[in-house]
């Protein structure tokens, strides 16, 4: 087990050792990379340029967030006894001490589902004082733009997200937003080329965490993520507490997630691929656990994925903007190794994905691949797993029809039976696109 020490004081922190990770949280006081790592560096001055004040509850989230994210970066998964499941305690500085103490094996059971490791939490009272908004000419204008708005919604830069902006902001929607982002390097260019493409006012709120590495371990950090959609949310909720100070609306709640069915329970391929390569950022059972935790901790959200029972395909063919989409679609970014060369595999999950739904919907637009033509794929043994795994998902539900047991090995379903069977059919669908699409392309 590793121990994180959280603390925005670096003369809080212990010393660093191989049990013992310090790591400062944003920049209140000078940072030194010899001695702790750090998180969130310029996140609470992001939070000042909203203009208003916001919820300690929703400034603990954030912390308590950023600190997970910080933890799943630093501890590498090959380092875990089972070169995957990491064990990782962290000491966190909050508000409300009492309240996450009670809420924390919960927490930890949410992203143990979430991320595939073992998570443990102490709270402890911070001495960080609450951030205070910046008076200034930005700062009004970020506040005037939050005015009239009724919801937040994620906005990553991926295809998902574009068709989720442009059918709200190019349509008819009940829902006025605050697009929410993570400016990750390289993609604020993506998120910013197709905000262009929205035809109606939205607010918006781009952060970044940006975890840095003691010095002494310089590059030995973890790229899987699975974790990042607990970042994602909880700006979501700091979103919706400035909402609601600004319009005095005490009833903005509604967190807009856009995502396709398919990905969104992402069951596995075969059978070893169980939890290691089936993300869960999105999983209805994640979302509504957190959902009731959050409830519990004074933070009143619902989360909405209009898309719960489309496939990608599907969403494309009806975005209610077609011109828009398929601007976009170039623009979008959909791949799981994006981050590592800035440019999309193509042979990926959901790289096969995405290029199977662009298939379906009939266009013919999309980003360059590094694996342009998926016939090399099967030559190259570093590539080819991905799309071996599909083939082999598409063969074996071919000869079984067994959508059921294959659907809930991703985790559990809601009760409703209804429901259930809508999620079972997405499935199906978002698979018969994919073998279409590998038809079509000779693989």
């Amino acid at each position: 087990m590793v121990n994180f020490y959280f603390n925005n004081d670096p003369s809080q922190l212990p010393e660093y050792s191989d049990t013992c990770h310090p790591v400062q949280l944003f920049n209140t006081h000078p940072y030194d990379s010899s001695k702790h790592s750090r998180s969130s560096g310029s996140l609470l001055q992001r939070v000042r340029e909203l203009g208003i004040n916001v919820d300690e509850k929703a400034i603990d989230l954030i912390t308590i967030a950023s600190a997970v994210t910080a933890a799943e970066t630093f501890e590498r998964r090959g380092d875990a006894a089972d070169a995957w499941s990491r064990v990782m305690h962290l000491y966190i500085p909050v508000f409300g001490d009492d309240l996450w103490n009670m809420l924390s094996d919960r927490l930890s059971f949410i992203l143990n589902f979430l991320t595939g490791d073992q998570w443990k939490f102490t709270f402890t009272k911070t001495s960080l004082q609450m951030p205070k908004p910046i008076v200034s000419k930005k700062s009004k204008a970020k506040l005037s733009s939050l005015i009239g708005l009724n919801s937040v919604c994620l906005f990553s830069g991926g295809l998902d997200s574009a068709v989720g902006a442009i059918d709200i902001l190019n349509g008819k929607s009940q829902y006025k937003p605050l697009l929410l982002s993570h400016a990750y390097r390289g993609d604020g260019v993506k998120q910013e080329d197709i905000k262009k493409l929205l035809k109606s006012q939205y607010g918006e709120l781009s952060y970044s965490i940006s975890p840095s590495l003691i010095s002494r371990r310089n590059g030995k950090t973890d790229v899987s993520m699975r974790g990042r959609s607990f970042n994602f949310i909880a700006m979501a909720v700091l979103g919706l507490s400035a909402l609601r100070n600004a319009n005095m609306d005490d009833s903005i709640s509604t967190i807009v997630v856009p995502e396709n069915g398919y990905i969104s329970i992402n069951p596995p391929l075969t059978r070893r691929r169980i939890g290691s390569h089936s993300t869960r950022t999105t999983h209805p059972y994640f979302l509504n656990r957190l959902e009731e935790l959050l409830k519990d901790a004074g933070l009143n959200v619902k989360f909405v994925n209009p898309y719960q029972f489309k496939t990608k395909g599907e969403m494309l063919a009806e975005c209610v903007d077609q011109a828009a989409i398929a601007e976009a679609i170039p623009l979008s970014v959909s791949c799981s190794h994006w981050h590592r060369r800035h440019k999309q595999c193509g042979h990926c999950v959901p790289c096969l994905i995405r290029r199977s739904s662009i298939h379906h919907a009939g266009f013919s637009n999309d980003a360059s691949y590094v694996s342009q033509n998926l016939k090399f794929v099967h030559k190259e043994q570093e590539t080819r797993d991905d799309l071996h795994a599909v083939q082999a998902a598409i063969i074996r539900l071919g000869q079984t029809n067994d959508y059921k047991g294959w659907v809930r090995q991703s985790g559990s379903l809601p009760e409703d039976k209804d429901t259930r069977e809508k999620l079972e059919s997405t499935i199906k669908r978002g698979l018969k696109e994919v073998e279409t699409f590998l038809k079509a392309e000779k693989v």
